[in-house]
């Protein structure tokens, strides 16, 4: 398998290129995010050291532009374009397969739907540049140097490797949304609670008695029973106000109650969120800003903490 040909690659040289590329573009990644964090941020999809999307990339750019590699404004504008198609590509998917924009371009000037723009597209195009004529000779040659026997053994460790990390990442995102639409159907039925109570009720029930009565006999009969209907809804209102407060609470606890829980999550869902911190779900966006909110809202508190130690 690792000595088939294609396009004038072996296999394993493909494959080769492909972690290396992914591994590079995942440094380059977490190093940038991190130091506009001003903290370690691990950036990429699966768990390890390595951002698949720049090994697709870096794969379909050398074989496209392997041929042109002689003319840096070809280099450019392929990479230009081939970066571009496979960002707008993969942002897509994850987007139809998770529910969630995983990155957000859509304050960039000249950006599709918010998945790729003007500035980043031409980023791609000069990176693809420096890598065809100064990365690429180098990691060549490192690949060729490497013992054929030794170097297969590697790569299917790392095959198998990848195949499980996705996996069990792909599994996480899954409960990720599941939480979140646990989250979302637990705030509406306390909010059809809160509505359903009988307070609530017996307000409706005096608005809609008074609305049904012709004007004159609205008019005669609210002046007679003023005092007494005034008393009578202070008391409401009172007590309403008791009531909504104590419901209130009860929906605060039983929200903070199931955060809390949601918080209890794996590592790897709070990876995530602090390596995309512009993900947007397209169904629970609310529920996942509460998330972030409270989770930055710990992490704060025991910056804190740790400070005063």
């Amino acid at each position: 398998m690792w000595s088939t040909v294609w396009f004038s690659f072996t296999f394993f040289e493909l494959y080769a290129y492909f972690m290396i590329y992914s591994f590079l573009g995942w440094a380059m990644e977490s190093a940038y995010v991190s130091i506009n964090a001003k903290k370690w941020v691990n950036r990429g999809f699966i768990n390890g050291p390595f951002c698949p999307i720049y090994g697709t990339g870096a794969l379909l750019i050398l074989l496209a532009l392997e041929p042109v590699s002689d003319s840096i404004l070809l280099l450019f504008l392929g990479g230009f374009v081939i970066a571009t198609v496979v960002e707008y590509l993969i942002g897509l998917i994850l987007e139809k397969l998770f529910h969630a924009t995983w990155w957000d371009y859509s304050q960039k000037p000249f950006n599709i739907k918010g998945r790729v723009c003007l500035e980043r597209s031409v980023e791609w195009g000069v990176l693809t540049t420096f890598v065809m004529r100064v990365v690429q000779p180098v990691i060549a040659d490192f690949v060729a140097a490497i013992p054929r026997a030794w170097g297969e053994f590697a790569a299917t460790l790392l095959l198998a490797y990848l195949a499980v990390d996705t996996t069990i990442t792909v599994l996480h995102i899954l409960r990720f949304n599941e939480k979140l639409a646990s989250l979302s159907e637990a705030h509406d039925a306390l909010q059809k609670k809160l509505e359903g109570t009988r307070l609530y009720a017996s307000r409706q029930e005096i608005i809609t008695r008074f609305e049904s009565m012709p004007a004159a006999e609205f008019l005669r009969e609210f002046k007679e029973r003023m005092a007494e209907e005034n008393e009578r809804l202070e008391q409401l209102r009172e007590e309403e106000r008791l009531h909504r407060q104590l419901v209130q609470e009860e929906i605060k606890e039983k929200l903070e109650s199931r955060i809390n829980a949601l918080q209890k999550s794996s590592l790897i869902e709070r990876r995530l969120m602090r390596a995309y911190p512009g993900m947007h779900s397209k169904r629970f966006d609310e529920e996942l800003k509460a998330w972030k909110r409270e989770l930055m809202e710990k992490r704060s508190k025991k910056s804190r903490k740790d400070v005063s130690k």
